[in-house]
Order: C-alpha cells, then structure tokens, then sequence
C-alpha cells in the first residue's frame, strides 16, 4: 500500500468541507415525503425526507422553524430549502433545513394557514357563536354555480328528502377572482329575506379552484350573517376559510342538503306513531274517565241529589235562628247600656251645672261689692285731684291781681320777646283787653311790687 493512511474524522470532516463549500448543493430545493418526524423540547425538528429511491436525514433548527405558521407531520409531501452538510459523529450526509412548504400547494397552502390563523385567534371559529340549524326549514336559500352538478345534487336531494320546503336559488359563479365578490352580494342578499337556513355549496376541484371560499371578505360577512348557514365546499377532504366560520359544514353539496333537511319519509313515520300514540293515549284517558264518570254516577249523591243540600240546609237554619237570638240579645243589652248612660249623663250634667250657677252668682256678688269699693276709692281719689288742680289753677292767680300777657296766641314770658308797637292781648282775672307795646324795659322787676310794666 503506496497510500498514507488517514482517520475516519479527517476523511469526514474533508468529506463535510467539500459538501459545505459546494455552491451548487447549498440552499438547494429537495422535494420529498416526511418520514420519522420529531418534534424536541429544544424547539430542533428532526426527521427524514424520502422518495421512491432515497432518504436524506434532516434537522430544522429552531431558529429556522420558528418562523413555520403550521407543522409538519409524518407522510406530508414538502418541498424543503436546506444546505448539505455531514454529521461527523455518524458520519452522515445530512440536510440542515432553513425553509419548508408543502409540495404542490405552494404560497397558496401557506396563505391559507395564515389566514386560519388569524381568524382563529379573532374567535370567528367558534363554536359558541355558532348558529343552530333548525330542524324543518321551510325557506331554504341555495347560494351556488348555475347549472352545477352541486345545485343539481341539492336540489334532488332536497326534492327527495323534504319536497314542502321553498327553494329560492341565488346563483353565483363559484371560481375565479370574480366570485367571491358575487357570494358576498348574494349572502348579504340572502340574510335580509327572512329565510330558514343558508346553503352555501360547490363540487371539488383543485385548491386554486376553491381558493374564492378561503376569502377573508367572505368569511367576515358568513360570520356576521343572522341566518343560519350551511357550507358544503368540495369532497369530503377538503375544507376552506368559509367551513371553519360557517354554522355547519358538511363534506359534499349533497352531505349539505341531508344535513339541511330532515327525510319526509321519516317525519310521516314519526308523525304516524305520534298518532297512533295520541290515539291510543286518548283512548285509555276516555276509558279511564268513563270508568270515574260511571262509578260517580251509581254514589247515593248522584242518585239523590236532594242530599248534597239538605244537611247544609238544616246546618245554615240552625246557624240564622242562634245568630238571630244572639243580636237579639246583644241589641237588648246594648240599649240598657245606652239607657243607664243617658241617665248618668243626665244627672251628672243638672250637678255640673247646678254648681256652675252658685259660682256664678257668688262670683257676681264679689265682682259688685270690688266695683263698688272701687268706685268709692276712685272717687275720692278724683275729689282729691280736683281739690289739687284748683288750688294750682292759674285762674285763682289771676283773681289775686296778676295777669296773662299773650303774643300772637302764646304767653309772654320775657321782656326780650317784645318791640314797641307789637299788639298785646291781657288776660285778667275777670276779663281781658288789647293793647299795644309803647315801651320795653328789660330791667328787672321787684316781685315784691304787684303790676306789670307794658
């Protein structure tokens, strides 16, 4: 052997420098089905992606799934972005992971799952606002393509199963960009006219076919909808935005009819043993009052009516003769009582007024005799008085020689109160006369000397 000998980690890890310098096998797209999927405490997905010929290890670090909006399972078909690398420890070729989506379904698949998502967290799936569907509606509006082999489905089911109910039919192109925009307006249409239940159906197709009932739009209008509503979108495999918010959602257009109708046939089964049931029932209920009735018949009180009254009779006599007897009595005693109460009152009323009278006339002779002494007392007061404003009258002054000398109706007091020439009138003891002032002395007058200077 001419050849050197290397270690198994140089050959691998020469091995894993190759595979990682290689431009050409990294950020590669590698399509296959998932195998031994595991999902660590550590957030690191491993698993291993296969096909019909091959299988590659894989690892999806957390930091790389983190960003994923839905987890992949076992037996799913994906279409992942990886680098090529070896894991040293068993030396195998292995994919680190750093983007996933599923095969075939694309940008469309992951839309969806974001948009399911969001409207999960805003609540618009669940069951709590969700409608019930009544069990025989009689208004059914069928929101659907024209001329579908769904809207022939329902409506044959419908005609088989519950051919009383009214159909009113609201047809909307089911794909393109343009239909979702036409269920909305038929929804809306729809929810104003008073009908039962709401059928919203279409047949299978691709994802992209049925990509109008994943519409946001449209889920926000089925969620706000007064009326009861069904959605059968697709095969039994499938389910868009619309299935997940509507009241009910069945597998096929036909699966949306059933679960909308109740079998004719078996409401006139159920009706027919209600009525055998009734029958049978009121039956039983006329024999058993038949029965009472003729055993109430044969009592003594039917047979002698006179019975049920008379005793009552006797009873109620008996009761009107005692009650008369005892007002009777009661009367009697009560007019003795209001006899012997006049009486009383009678004479108490002579006593009290009786005693009133000699008050009063003691009273009278009191009041006399202070009136009278009174009067003796006042006047002799008023002689005394008298006597006192005689002795004080100014007249009596006058008689003793003096006089009034009067200015202008007032006395005059002082010599300085008069002028020569004023007119004086004199008041004498016996008469008066009028003057006038000649002269005016202000010297003072000997009190002494009787007389006046005028």
């Amino acid at each position: 052997m001419s050849q050197r000998t290397v270690t198994v980690t140089a050959l691998v890890r020469y091995l894993k420098s190759k595979l990682e310098n290689d431009a050409l096998i990294q950020g590669i797209l590698v399509e296959g089905e998932i195998s031994n999927f595991s999902a660590y405490r550590s957030g690191h997905w491993y698993f291993s992606i296969k096909d019909a010929g091959a299988q590659m290890r894989c690892v999806m670090f957390a930091g790389a799934n983190r960003r994923m909006t839905w987890m992949p399972k076992d037996g799913d078909k994906v279409i992942v972005q990886a680098d090529v690398s070896v894991y040293e420890g068993r030396g195998e070729m292995q994919l680190l992971v750093t983007g996933m989506k599923p095969a075939g379904i694309g940008d469309l698949f992951l839309q969806y799952e974001a948009l399911k998502a969001k409207l999960a967290e805003e609540g618009l799936f669940d069951e709590s606002h969700k409608k019930p569907i009544p069990p025989y509606p009689m208004r059914i509006a069928l929101v659907t393509g024209k001329n579908t082999a769904a809207r022939a489905d329902v409506l044959n089911t419908l005609g088989r199963r519950w051919p009383i109910a009214s159909i009113a039919e609201f047809p909307v192109l089911v794909q393109g960009t343009e239909s979702a925009a036409q269920i909305i307006d038929a929804l809306k249409k729809a929810d104003t006219m008073g009908f039962d239940v709401i059928l919203l159906v279409r047949g299978g197709g691709s994802i992209e076919d049925l990509w109008s009932f994943n519409d946001e739009r449209l889920a926000r209008t089925i969620y706000q909808l007064n009326t009861p509503i069904i959605t059968g979108v697709g095969h039994e495999v499938d389910f868009t935005i619309a299935d997940f918010v509507s009241d009910l959602r069945a597998p096929t257009p036909t699966g949306a009819a059933e679960r909308c109708s109740p079998d004719i046939r078996e409401v006139e089964a159920s009706l027919s043993s209600l009525r055998s049931r009734l029958i049978v029932d009121m039956n039983h209920r006329m024999n058993k009052e038949q029965k009472a009735l003729d055993s109430l018949s044969e009592s003594p009180v039917f047979r002698n009516p006179m019975r049920l009254y008379t005793e009552p009779q006797l009873r109620l006599n008996t009761l009107s003769l005692e009650f008369r007897r005892l007002l009777n009595t009661v009367s009697y005693r009560l007019n003795q009582s209001l006899e012997d109460s006049r009486h009383a009152l009678v004479l108490a009323a002579g006593q009290r007024i009786s005693y009133a009278q000699l008050k009063l006339q003691e009273t009278s002779q009191n009041l006399n005799h202070a009136a009278k002494a009174d009067a003796v007392v006042q006047r002799e007061r008023l002689n005394r008085d008298a006597s006192l404003l005689d002795a004080y009258s100014p007249l009596k002054v006058l008689r003793r020689g003096y006089s009034i000398t009067m200015k202008d109706q007032k006395a005059v007091r002082s010599a300085e109160e008069l002028a020569p020439g004023d007119e004086v009138s004199v008041l004498l003891g016996t008469g008066s006369f009028r003057g006038t002032v000649e002269a005016v002395s202000e010297k003072e007058i000997d009190h002494g000397k009787e007389g006046n200077d005028i």
